[in-house]
């Protein structure tokens, strides 16, 4: 499979859902009216129901209930509801499959995403370092390679399964002796073909190769952090790490160096305060869902 582009266009990966590439269309416009865009996401009635059920839940605390789009990106602002709008038509398209095994590994696959998009979310409230949704969003589709590999054939994706489990290989290692590619380059193909925003395409390329990045930094981190702590709270997919001392890892470290603040995380204490995340991730994934 060494044209991973030609991979990418043979099945549904080719195109973003409809409303969200055309949203991502309409911001690339210095002028964005609002009324288009929440127009827009309103030809799409399911999607609607979503992302008012999702804005209106804990993740957000409003302190009143929106009951339109229009309201929703007044309380929200643009970015962050645009960004919510792509996490949710991806998830929604991608959440189901015929096939019992991908079902299986789906949920499994969206509960890992979900709560590294979770803790990188709190990482930011932490810090108070807001990054307008991205670092949710990146969080939930940092592996969207991963989830293309499963889509196209889920037999050889269990064999890269086995190689981390059985044989000790890190993911990128078990999928290029597989597919000869690995997920960062399929999501990474994935990001260009959709226009995902520069923020979404960074997370997804470099989240596992965080020296090779030359912008962003911060925010990928972010996310990095949150894939390692759900990797280590028994949340993750598959990575392969045996062992995770998070002080030596590039991301704490470009964190810490960016952020003083960062420095004084009780890391034990705010291990504990994400139980509550976890609670907020399970009322996620059945928001989007149902």
């Amino acid at each position: 499979m060494s044209n991973v582009h030609e991979f990418i266009q043979t099945q549904e990966f080719a195109t973003l859902p409809l409303v969200a590439s055309k949203i991502l269309e309409l911001l690339e416009h210095d002028e964005v009216d609002i009324r288009s865009v929440s127009g827009l996401i309103e030809t799409d009635a399911p999607l609607t129901l979503k992302l008012l059920r999702v804005a209106n839940s804990p993740l957000y605390a409003l302190r009143s209930e929106v009951n339109s789009i229009h309201q929703a990106i007044l309380h929200l602002g643009l970015n962050r509801l645009t960004n919510i709008v792509i996490g949710v038509s991806i998830f929604s398209k991608f959440f189901v499959a015929k096939n019992k095994a991908v079902n299986n590994l789906l949920e499994e696959f969206w509960w890992h995403s979900s709560c590294v998009g979770m803790i990188s979310k709190s990482i930011s409230i932490k810090t108070g370092k807001f990054f307008k949704e991205n670092e949710f969003i990146g969080g939930l589709l940092h592996d969207i390679g991963k989830l293309a590999l499963i889509q196209y054939d889920v037999e050889k994706y269990l064999e890269v399964i086995r190689l981390v489990e059985q044989e000790h290989y890190l993911d990128k290692e078990a999928e290029q002796k597989v597919f000869t590619t690995d997920h960062t380059i399929v999501g990474s193909e994935i990001a260009k073909l959709w226009k995902l925003p520069n923020e979404l395409y960074d997370i997804i390329t470099f989240h596992e190769n965080l020296n090779d990045l030359k912008r962003n930094r911060e925010l990928v981190s972010s996310v990095r952090l949150a894939d390692l702590l759900a990797e280590i709270w028994g949340a993750g997919f598959y990575e392969g790490l045996r062992k995770v001392n998070i002080e030596d890892e590039t991301a704490w470290k470009i964190l810490t160096e960016s952020y003083d603040d960062f420095k004084d995380i009780d890391l034990e204490l705010f291990t504990f305060e994400l139980e509550t995340e976890f609670n907020k991730t399970v009322e996620f994934l059945k928001l989007v869902k149902s």
